[in-house]
């Protein structure tokens, strides 16, 4: 399942899909209103090419959310709403333990100064596992809008491994792609751990366990704060995001 709603990284310690549009706060200069919007701000067109980076990947556990929604978008059509997550262990490689999230910040750049988004579509490749319906499920692409500000656009993506039939080995790609260039990629392997490993995690992974509930999608939304001018690099505009 997926994350639908930015997601809150605790720096302190150095079954669901995830992803956060954007990790930065809003800064008091530069934030578009909701008048400006509705005034019809042009695009704000860029001619170099957008870089990224791949950040803080590795084991992490989720401490808390808002709750699991479904969403057909998502590799096993469920989101969670507000999560929390907590850095575990830098690594590549993930042990299969219910609980535990595989995650990653990226980082891409140069954008304007000014607040704005950018349409980028994310891309999860993952060893094929079979729902509780039967269907076989391998991955999942679709569409986010990338928060900017201070000239970068910050977030985090992951998977959480919150369900047997998820629990499933071998490598788990993610992609942020601009257009037609892939700008970030990073791989994760799950493995099967042996006694000890899931004898020292399950504690510290089991609370991610306890933090999912059920909710639902909240409706009548305020005015959003990605509601902002849209990047075009290269001097095209891509079509209107469809909403997520």
């Amino acid at each position: 399942m997926k994350y639908l709603i930015p997601v809150a990284v605790l720096l302190a310690l150095c079954s669901c899909e995830r992803n956060s549009p954007g990790s930065q706060e809003d800064s008091a200069a530069g934030v578009a209103t909701p008048e400006s919007v509705a005034a019809g701000k042009t695009p704000v067109i860029l001619d170099k090419p957008l870089k990224g980076h791949v950040g803080r990947a590795g084991l992490y556990r989720l401490v808390r959310s808002g709750g699991v929604i479904n969403d057909p978008s998502a590799s096993t059509g469920k989101s969670v709403l507000k999560p929390v997550v907590e850095l575990v262990r830098t690594t590549d490689r993930i042990p299969l333990i219910k609980g535990g999230q595989m995650y990653l910040q990226y980082r891409i750049w140069p954008l304007p100064a000014q607040t704005a988004y950018a349409d980028l579509r994310r891309v999860l490749k993952h060893p094929a596992m079979t729902l509780p319906d039967g269907s076989v499920s391998t991955g999942s692409d679709y569409m986010i809008k990338g928060r900017v500000s201070s000239s970068q656009a910050i977030g985090y993506t992951g998977y959480g491994l919150d369900e047997d039939y998820e629990l499933v080995e071998g490598d788990w790609v993610f992609e942020i792609w601009y257009q037609d260039r892939k700008l970030i990629e990073q791989t994760f392997t799950t493995y099967w751990p042996d006694e000890d490993e899931i004898a020292k995690l399950e504690p510290i992974l089991a609370l991610g366990n306890r933090a999912v509930g059920q909710n639902e999608p909240a409706t009548g939304k305020p005015f959003s704060r990605f509601d902002w001018p849209r990047i075009t690099v290269g001097g095209t505009r891509s079509p209107e995001p469809a909403d997520q």
